[in-house]
């Protein structure tokens, strides 16, 4: 059986408020790639970025996406800022592809975990299983 390693994927910044949040959605799109910008069955908006480093940076892992899009949080408008400010959630949701690794070690230095904490967001951590049920790997 091949072994399939653990590793960083990306990480993912979640919004979600009880109203719209168009001019925010326009700025940090300008600025990120917006995965998606939806009006959901709930009744709430959902919207999810990642950073859209562009190579600019050698270096990959969830250090540099997360200041990535805390240096675009940074640059909105007041207007952006006062929809930010209403979504009840604000979360960097860092992913991993894991494998058959026994244990995975992958930090995140405090600037970050300051930075992140610093516009008022909270950290998730989501693990995608690489394997299906049966073993065989997943594509």
């Amino acid at each position: 059986m091949t072994t399939i390693d653990t590793h960083y994927a990306n990480t993912d910044f979640d919004l979600k408020s009880a109203s719209s949040f168009d001019t925010l959605h326009r700025e940090l799109s300008s600025r990120c790639f917006a995965l998606f910008y939806t009006h959901g069955e709930d009744g709430h908006y959902h919207a999810c970025f990642e950073s859209d480093h562009d190579g600019e940076t050698p270096e990959s892992g969830a250090d540099r996406d997360i200041l990535l899009i805390v240096n675009a949080i940074n640059m909105l408008s007041d207007s952006a800022k006062a929809e930010l400010d209403l979504c009840y959630l604000r979360e960097f949701n860092i992913g991993f592809h894991c494998g058959d690794s026994w244990a995975f070690v992958h930090s995140i230095p405090h600037k970050a975990v300051a930075a992140a904490s610093n516009v008022g967001c909270s950290l998730a951590v989501t693990l995608y299983p690489m394997r299906q049920p049966d073993g065989t790997p997943r594509e």
